[in-house]
């Protein structure tokens, strides 16, 4: 890691959408559990990251953010069409964790994971979305910053072994309690949470289902 200035950030939060104009919450934060990142480390988008940082511990804030400062537009060819086998063990479908709204680990053969979305199921196929789910939405966060202090390196450091210690997904980087949560709505996202390219050619980390398809599958 860079030998750079982190702060660490503890705040409360609510994030709308904006859509024809109006205000659509999404999420909120419960009172036990502040969304929480450190500075410096890409964990957060970076205009979310640098107003936090800008705001005293105490104040409130409220901002807009355009969908390229967000997620981005919404990408038709980040929808996939993958052999059902590649969710299959033994030739038993995988129907406890892949189904129709069940956000799912992909990882591909550079060893970038993705998480999907499943929008659809056939005989044969399992369609996936690996576009963020608030890829084309302009946002509005509104919240209060609780803490906002200097952390030393060696502290984030400590934070990020014991985040690969607990072989966190792609929803790492944003947290409460010392636990991942959500799916990087709160403005954070963990490294592992590519929504753009190389998506084709995915596969797992044990058994392989490679064959003329896509390749991905679910990763263990």
């Amino acid at each position: 890691m860079e030998n750079k200035t982190h702060k660490f950030i503890s705040a409360s939060y609510e994030l709308y959408s904006i859509e024809y104009g109006n205000e659509v919450l999404i999420e909120k934060t419960e009172e036990n559990r502040p969304l929480t990142f450190y500075t410096g480390c890409e964990m957060a988008l970076p205009e979310f990251e640098r107003i936090a940082m800008e705001t005293a511990a105490g104040n409130d804030f409220a901002f807009d953010l355009a969908k390229g400062q967000a997620y981005g537009d919404y990408k038709e060819e980040n929808v996939l069409d993958l052999e059902k086998a590649v969710f299959s063990h033994e030739g038993e479908f995988d129907s406890n964790n892949v189904y129709v709204g069940a956000m799912i680990p992909l990882q591909n053969q550079e060893g970038q994971r993705f998480m999907a979305r499943v929008i659809d199921i056939t005989e044969d196929k399992v369609k996936v979305d690996l576009n963020h789910p608030l890829a084309g939405k302009e946002l509005k966060f509104k919240g209060h910053i609780i803490e906002n202090r200097e952390a030393s390196e060696e502290e984030v450091k400590e934070f990020f072994e014991k985040l690969n210690s607990h072989h966190c997904g792609g929803n790492c980087g944003c947290h409460g309690d010392g636990e991942g949560n959500r799916e990087g709505h709160c403005g954070c996202h963990g490294e592992g949470e590519g929504h753009g390219d190389g998506h084709c050619g995915c596969h797992g980390e044990g058994e392989g289902h490679g064959g003329g398809h896509c390749g991905c599958h679910n990763k263990d």
